[in-house]
Order: C-alpha cells, then structure tokens, then sequence
C-alpha cells in the first residue's frame, strides 16, 4: 500500500500577503508637504524681497487726478495752473529715497522727500519732516503700473515714465 502524503487533497496555501505599508505612505506625505511648504515660503519670500526694489530707480509723472467724489477732474484744476502739460513727478532713487514734485514753480519750493518701504500694495512714506503718507499701488500682470498719490482733496494717479 501507498503511503498517503500528508498533503494530498489540499489545495497549496495562497502565498501571505504582505500588510499595506502605512508607516511609508505617512512618510511620503510628510515629504511632500514639506517640499511644498519650502517651495511655497521660497516663491512668497522672492516675491516680497523683489517688490522692495520694484520702484528703485524709477521715475513716475502725474496724468490723472480724481476729486473727493471719484469724479475725473483736469489736472490743471489740481495744480492750479494754466498750462495743460503741467505734469507732477515722483521719483524713486536706489537707496529707498523718493522726491515727490506737485507745485509748480521753483523745485524748492514744492518738492518734498523721504524714504518710502512697500507692503503689499502700499507705498509707506516718511518725509523728511517726520510726517508720513501712503500711496496706494495698482498692479497689472504683477508690475506696478499705477501709484495714487492723496494731494488735499485730490487723489493724483503717477504712471511710469
């Protein structure tokens, strides 16, 4: 007689399964919110130290002015001058200085400067007399393209030059 083999009539034993590796999965979800976060810390951070310099160097003329309501009004009305290519200037050195010029006549007379830090779409002047002011910011496709100036009871937009 024949022996029996102990495993005759079974089927083979399915091979374990190995148990879902969850440690690794927590693992490479850490890792990639971490590569995230950087990536979006170093794009913030390059955008805001860029925007310290956006106006360094550059020069900005009045074109357009708004009264107290919002209503356009005639340069010469804000300037309280005749001649209609009369153009207010603000200017922006490299060292964080800026002169702003709306009076006409002698320079001396109607210039006033300081030094200016952006935050956000904000201009925050110091003059050199202590006083202070904000110049609002208008962006286009993330360039500056506009910078509101309050002048008494007008606002005068500045626009590169």
């Amino acid at each position: 007689m024949a022996k029996k083999r102990k495993n005759a009539g079974k089927k083979p034993a399915a091979p374990k399964k190995k148990p879902f590796p969850v440690k690794a999965l927590i693992a490479g979800i850490l890792a990639v919110v971490l590569i995230a976060g950087i990536v979006v810390f170093a794009v913030v951070h390059a955008n805001r130290d860029n925007a310290k310099y956006a106006l360094r160097s550059s020069y900005w003329a009045s074109q357009t002015a708004k009264n107290a309501s919002g209503d356009e009004v005639d340069i010469r009305e804000v300037y309280n001058v005749k001649y209609s290519n009369y153009q207010g200037r603000l200017e922006f050195d490299k060292d964080n200085g800026f002169e702003l010029w709306l009076s006409p006549g002698d320079a001396a007379d109607g210039t006033h400067s300081g030094t200016y830090a952006i935050s956000g779409d904000t201009v925050k002047a110091t003059f050199d007399d202590g006083s202070t002011a904000e110049f609002a910011l208008t962006r286009r496709d993330g360039a500056i393209a506009q910078i509101d100036v309050n002048y008494g009871e007008y606002t005068v937009s500045f626009f590169p030059q």
